[in-house]
């Protein structure tokens, strides 16, 4: 299968990756409390970049500290984190691979740690409704943001479209009830990225960062046209500029068959744009990263199996499989004494010391 090798080199702009394996967004929770970087995070990008990872996407930076998801999450702004990004795309640069940085605002999932103060598209029991002001706000701190992620040395950012984010609620008409210009159609759900990408086009103008997008291919509501939806959204994606795009789905957890999980869903939405497709979900094996790339998918991007195995990279080279067993305990490790994986036999002390501050 030579000409759908996996370590074949591709690229994206000008942006060239070694081979097509992609680490996607993990939450490390390696950050403190205060949403900083720790030195142990920064370890963890260097040991993926020196294993042969060829393009790197940092776990879910929060915008807006007020909007944060997880008591740990990488607060991106505060400015006691600007050394350390530039530290952080240094190391990576070193082993010669590359990295995008993951940012958005938590939706939902931030009513875990905000309550009532989380800014939804729509209000429900536990968020609020954004005003037109705040989506006004918002777009301008992701603009601000952008530029900061280029200015500290990443090769590009991702906007997360996914896995209930606040960008992914606006998109769902499952979360998104607005009777405004902002709800409804496709067109009016989608503007709000629309926006971003538009001021973004005014100032990204290098050929060396990429700016792509995560996208859910299924929704919590089932519906059977919402694949069709997406489809369309990715259209509007292409036309506004997109360098790339990453296929995912909801409720990925509970998946235990069917791998690669969303490949079907991917090689539809594949046949409909001409940018290239990354996509993640359930990879454990370099037969199954083969079988996806001879497809048609661009890039194949992976996240429990780098925790699971911190040697997958030479495992795939000696056609080995990665021992993740898709359990789910790396997702609750606070409830787990701080273990990233049921393999580790020793807690994150550092990890267990910053969540206890």
């Amino acid at each position: 299968m030579k000409s759908s090798s996996v370590w074949k080199k591709f690229r994206i702009k000008d942006v060239e990756l070694k081979n097509r394996i992609v680490r996607s967004a993990t939450n490390e929770h390696l950050g403190t409390r205060n949403g900083i970087i720790t030195d142990s995070f920064i370890d963890v990008y260097k040991n993926l970049a020196n294993s042969g990872v060829s393009l790197i996407i940092t776990s879910n930076m929060a915008i807006d500290k007020s909007q944060r998801s997880d008591l740990a999450q990488i607060c991106i702004n505060e400015p006691e984190n600007i050394e350390k990004l530039k530290l952080l795309t240094k190391e990576v640069h070193k082993a010669s691979s590359k990295i995008i940085c993951q940012i958005s605002y938590g939706g939902h999932h931030a009513s875990k740690i905000v309550a009532k103060s989380a800014m939804t598209p729509s209000t429900t029991e536990e968020t609020t409704e954004m005003t037109l002001d705040d989506i006004n706000n918002c777009i301008n701190n992701y603009i601000k943001t952008i530029k900061l992620i280029k200015k500290v040395g990443f090769d590009g950012v991702e906007l997360h479209l996914a896995h209930g984010y606040l960008l992914s609620e606006f998109l769902d008409p499952f979360y998104n009830k607005r009777t405004d210009k902002y709800g409804g159609t496709t067109e009016n759900r989608y503007r709000i990225v629309h926006q971003i990408l538009s001021k973004l086009n005014n100032f990204v103008l290098d050929s060396h960062f990429l700016i792509i997008a995560k996208i859910d291919s299924t929704s919590k509501s089932g519906d059977s046209l919402f694949l069709e939806e997406q489809i369309n959204i990715c259209k509007l994606l292409e036309k506004d500029g997109i360098d790339a795009i990453e296929v995912s789905g909801c409720d990925f957890k509970k998946y235990k068959k069917d791998i690669p999980y969303f490949l079907n869903n991917a090689l539809k939405i594949k046949e409909e744009v001409s940018v290239p497709i990354i996509l993640v979900g359930g990879f454990r094996n370099i037969t199954q990263i083969n079988n996806a790339i001879s497809k048609g998918i661009d890039l194949i991007a992976m996240s429990r199996p780098f925790i699971a195995d911190k040697n997958f990279m030479e495992k795939l080279k000696k056609n080995q499989a990665s021992r993740c067993t898709s359990c789910n305990s790396c997702f609750y490790i606070y409830k787990t004494r701080f273990k990233h994986c049921i393999f580790d036999n020793e807690i994150d002390l550092q990890l267990y010391e910053n969540f206890h501050k």
